[in-house]
């Protein structure tokens, strides 16, 4: 066998062992007015399962990624908005600076011009004789008027300078203006696509209860039936003189032994601390467990009559010995019937013993579990085996006067944990099970 047929056989036991320690099949016991009925949880519903919840995990998980980045892309947007806000402040600032300059100057040009023609004329008036003066200071003027001149050409070079850096700023301003549409734009998108995200996630957590409300109500009604039954059990075993704790402390099964739905845990739970849905879960399971547990000891209990016609010739306790008239201790119940009438069993269970024994004459012993046997005296004939195992009514006797004995009747012992109790109290217990 080559290496690759090994290693595929060794991950085909691998991944079946894990499903099925994880995923075991499971049982679902429903009871309704007397009727128990069974509903089978497959592996492959619960791989399903388990395989939905994590695909919606895995969903929501990408759809919060998502909405955060989203929410990152809009911030760095509006930050790149709030630059270009302060560069075209920053450039209007600039122009506004550049037109003061631009009016100082023209200010400054008109107050020299002023001065000049005023000083002109002052000195040709007072100085007419000085023409030749009068003539050089013109000559100064026109020298200092082409100064002004230059200087206002300069100016308006500047001029147009700024006005056509004023164009590209405002050609760069709605270049700005359109990346800041754009960015608006994409803004606008995002936030949409925010808000249908919300919107699923809203319709998800409203499933999400829906479901959750539905697994609370389907455990609680499976509590409250096992509520029910263990009250019922618990009272026939109170009315059979015995006591539920003891008995369920003396099981022949492991009474820890626990079941029920599975409902995954959310969120963080330490170990100091149990979260409450798992301390429900817990309380849950003690509760199904005792109720299987009480299910298992009313199995074994002998509620049935071992006979369908008799009465009752001597009853369980101290009572006048029916051959020497003396005060004797009565371990059983002595119920006379007709010779050869059938004696059925009252519990399902291993016959353990059969033949003669002493004053009991030909006796039957059967082994119901968890403690509990049933004894049958005075038989005319034993129809079962040592090791035969019977079910809930077999018979498996007939009624005689074997032994020591007066009449035709069957001596009848009920033992729990090896010590006699009053088999009437079993009867009468079984009569309120039947009649209910």
């Amino acid at each position: 066998m080559s290496n690759s047929e090994t290693r595929y056989k060794s991950f085909v036991e691998k991944t079946k062992e894990f499903t099925d320690k994880h995923f075991p099949e499971r049982q679902l016991v429903l009871r309704t007015d007397g009727d128990v009925k069974y509903f089978c949880i497959s592996k492959r519903f619960q791989m399903s399962v388990s395989a939905g919840v994590l695909a919606f995990l895995t969903w929501s998980a990408f759809t919060s990624a998502t909405h955060f980045m989203h929410d990152y892309e809009l911030l760095a947007k509006d930050k790149e908005i709030l630059s270009v806000q302060v560069a075209y402040r920053s450039l209007l600032s600039e122009v506004t600076e550049y037109q003061s300059k631009f009016t100082n100057i023209s200010n400054e040009l008109e107050a020299n011009h002023s001065k000049l023609v005023a000083s002109l004329d002052q000195n040709i008036l007072e100085n007419k004789d000085r023409l030749v003066s009068a003539e050089s200071a013109r000559k100064e003027a026109q020298v200092a008027r082409r100064q002004l001149n230059s200087q206002l050409h300069s100016i308006e070079e500047s001029m147009r300078e700024l006005a056509n850096r004023n164009y590209s700023l405002k050609g760069d301003l709605s270049l700005k203006e359109m990346d800041l549409q754009t960015a608006l734009a994409e803004r606008n998108t995002a936030r949409l696509q925010k808000q249908r995200i919300e919107e699923k996630l809203r319709a998800a957590e409203i499933k999400m209860a829906h479901l959750n409300q539905s697994q609370e109500e389907l455990i609680k009604r499976v509590s409250d039936q096992a509520s029910e039954e263990i009250a019922d059990i618990e009272n026939i075993l109170t009315i059979a003189g015995l006591d539920p704790d003891k008995m369920l402390s003396n099981m022949d099964q492991d009474t820890t032994a626990s079941g029920g739905p599975f409902i995954a845990a959310t969120g963080k739970v330490s170990d100091e601390m149990p979260a409450p849905e798992e301390i429900q879960l817990n309380a849950i399971d003690r509760h199904l467990a005792r109720w299987q547990g009480l299910q298992g000891i009313r199995q074994s209990l002998p509620l049935a009559q071992p006979l369908d016609y008799y009465y009752i010739s001597s009853r369980y306790g101290k009572r006048r010995d029916p051959v020497n008239k003396r005060w004797a201790v009565h371990y059983g119940l002595d119920m006379a019937a007709s010779k050869k009438s059938p004696v059925y069993v009252t519990a399902p269970g291993k016959v353990t013993f059969v033949g003669w024994k002493g004053n009991y004459g030909n006796f039957i012993m059967v082994d119901h579990g968890n403690g509990i046997e049933t004894r049958y005296g005075h038989l005319h004939k034993i129809l079962v085996k040592k090791g035969d195992t019977v079910d809930y009514r077999t018979k498996i006797g007939l009624v005689g006067s074997t032994g020591r004995s007066t009449g035709a009747h069957l001596h009848y012992e009920v033992r729990v944990n090896g010590t006699n109790v009053d088999p009437f109290k079993f009867i009468k217990a079984g009569r309120n099970v039947f009649q209910g």
